[in-house]
Parts: structure tokens; C-alpha cells; sequence
């Protein structure tokens, strides 16, 4: 398919909310639209209910950011489905990608299948008797397998034993629908990155560490939903993004192969975070994937953003280039002056 003509037309369609996480969505409808129109791209959003979506799936866009994020994914994936089918760019996720998407326990269990480095974990579900979970080392780390942006996810999420897991399992099983997912709990340190790329073509930015200072020293080192979202915790202020983290060339390389692998496996598509634990052997393991990460220029902790920003790529270069990636993907060439300005892209690497 020949190249359209420049500029590019961005569709951003996102579901509202109140909440921390989708405060976070809000902000980064602004941040995405303000960066693509500085560039002289054409940005239509729509915020997209259970009423409406049908037609806001048609808003005009070469390039669609899905940021449909609603509460237990169903309209996500309806509006992802349809995207698909009528052939839109939509910017990371795709069918392949799409169950991993919203359950953790297909991700982790499609991660020990093909050989990437997780924690030894379990999937429970209302049937399972905790008394034969067995083979796991405490403390564990206890999850809602369907739940995402730290959802579900509080200090209380360590359990050092069987009563206490028993006691979260069915806490999470009354707050939550569907399964849980029990991984051992890497005691180290947590590394974010970001892969851009697709097929062969793939470029991991700079590593992210999030620090865990000030009250963590009594606590657990967990990124949890207060961590990343309540501005009012002690969790959000203690817990802080670093880039570049200290890390040594080979340990450094040894990370950036398990995300580039990891996004070949998981079935990625031009960009994604990968949540790493690092443990006191340096022993590398995969704790999560986000197949949709946040580009919220206005989260000063958004990882993304900061590592794009320490290998000196601004934050509107940033989401061009994402932007040309799904398109260049999907359409297979691109529009002359979007090739010239992307220099990423113009690399022999990506």
C-alpha cells in the first residue's frame, strides 16, 4: 500500500474515570495530542462508553491509541477486535497479543512455556485448596490475574506463609472476578524497560529502576497501585523512577536480550514495558508485561517517558516515532516527512 500523504491522521479513543489510573489516561489523551499536532499531525479523540463505541471506533485515523482501559477490559477488547478487522494501525496491541492483555496468569504461564525468566508461581482460582500449593518458596507475591495498572496490588500483597496466603486469596477473590496469581517474591531491585520495535527490528531504551527509599526500609519494596497512582501515600513519594540505572555493561546487556525476547514471545507490537526483578545474584526475571504502557509526559514517574528522555529523544520525537512504527507496520512505508525526521527509525537497527 502506497505511503498517505503527510501528515499523518492520529485517532486517540480513551475511557474516563476518576480514578488514580485513569486520571493517569486522561493526562496522557493531553500529552499524546499535544505532542502529535506540535509535529503538524491531524489528532481527533473520543472518550468511548458501552453506548457509543461502534462509532467511535469509525473516528477517522490511519494510526488509533486504544486507551479504552476500562475496568475489567471488556470494551477494550471489543474496540481492539474491531480495530484489527477493519485493518486500522492501532498502536500495540493486536489479536495475538490481546489474552495476554487482560489475564496475568495466561502471560505467566505463555512465559514458562517458551523459557523466559519468571518467578516460580501458581494460578488459583475459587476450586483450589491452599493447603496444596506446593513447590513455591515464601514470601509470595498474590495477584487478581484480570486486574492491570497495579490494581489489587498493596503491601498486603506479601504473604510470608499459608495462613497468610489463604487469608489474601480470599480478600482478592471478594474484591475481584476470576483467578489469582501466587509468585514467589524476588527480594532485589526493579527495573523497568521499554522496548520499540517490531519483528527483528527492535530497540530497548535505556532501563528504568524505580528506588524504594524512606518508609520502604520497614516495609515491603513493592510497586503497588498507591505507589504509582495516590499522590497522597507515603508509597508514591518514597518510591522514585531513576534513569539510568547502575548497572554493570554485561548485566546491562543480559536485561536488554530478556525484553527484546520476551517481546518476540509475548507476541508484542511496536512498543512495551517490561517489569523486571533483579535478585542479590543478579539472576534477571520477568514479573510483568505491559503490551500498553503509559506515554504520560505529564507523570514525572512515567519510565517510558524518562528513559526516552535520557537517550535524549523528546518527548514529541518520542511519540512520532511510535506513531510511525504501527503505521510503518500496518502500511508498510512512510510518509517522506515523517521518514526524515524519525531518526530511530532511519537506523540500520530498528
Amino acid at each position: 500500500m502506497n505511503a498517505l500523504p503527510y501528515p499523518i491522521s492520529v485517532s486517540i479513543l480513551y475511557y474516563g474515570g476518576t480514578a488514580g489510573d485513569m486520571q493517569d489516561t486522561l493526562e496522557g489523551v493531553k500529552s499524546l495530542s499535544a505532542a502529535l499536532k506540535s509535529k503538524g499531525h491531524m489528532v481527533r479523540t473520543a472518550e468511548v462508553n458501552a453506548k457509543n463505541w461502534q462509532r467511535a471506533v469509525m473516528v477517522p485515523g490511519d494510526v488509533v491509541f486504544n486507551l479504552v482501559e476500562d475496568e475489567d477490559y471488556s470494551l477494550y477488547t471489543k474496540v481492539a477486535k474491531k480495530l484489527d478487522r477493519m485493518g486500522k494501525a492501532q498502536v500495540g496491541i493486536g489479536w495475538q497479543g490481546l489474552r495476554f492483555v487482560v489475564k496475568k496468569a495466561r502471560v505467566k504461564r505463555k512465559m514458562w512455556r517458551v523459557g523466559i525468566p519468571t518467578p516460580g508461581y501458581r494460578v488459583i482460582n475459587r476450586r483450589t485448596k491452599i493447603g496444596s500449593i506446593r513447590g513455591l518458596e515464601y514470601p509470595l507475591i498474590v495477584k487478581p490475574s484480570g486486574q492491570h495498572a497495579g490494581i489489587g496490588i498493596s503491601q498486603d500483597s506479601v504473604v510470608i506463609d499459608k495462613d497468610e496466603l489463604a487469608q489474601r486469596v480470599k480478600y482478592l477473590f471478594k474484591n475481584f472476578s476470576g483467578e489469582v496469581v501466587a509468585e514467589e517474591y524476588i527480594e532485589g531491585r526493579e527495573i523497568q524497560v521499554t522496548v520499540l520495535g517490531n519483528g527483528n527490528k527492535l530497540l530497548a531504551l535505556t532501563p528504568a529502576e524505580i528506588i524504594f527509599g524512606g518508609e520502604y526500609k520497614d516495609n515491603w519494596n513493592v510497586y503497588t497501585y498507591e505507589a504509582k497512582w495516590e499522590k497522597t501515600s507515603w508509597e508514591y513519594w518514597d518510591a522514585r523512577v531513576a534513569c539510568p540505572p547502575v548497572l554493570e555493561d554485561k548485566l546491562l546487556k543480559k536485561i536488554e536480550n530478556v525484553s527484546k525476547k520476551s517481546f518476540k514471545a509475548m507476541a508484542c507490537r511496536d512498543v512495551a514495558r517490561f517489569d523486571i526483578r533483579l535478585d542479590n545474584k543478579d539472576r534477571v526475571f520477568v514479573v510483568d508485561v505491559n503490551m500498553c504502557p503509559s506515554l504520560n509526559e505529564l507523570d514525572e514517574q512515567d519510565a517510558t517517558v524518562i528513559s526516552a528522555k535520557t537517550m535524549g529523544l523528546s518527548y514529541e520525537d518520542l511519540i512520532e516515532n511510535v506513531v510511525a512504527i504501527a503505521y510503518k507496520r500496518t502500511y508498510k512505508s512512510l510518509p517522506d516527512r515523517v521518514r526524515e525526521r524519525c531518526f530511530l527509525l532511519a537506523s540500520p537497527n530498528i
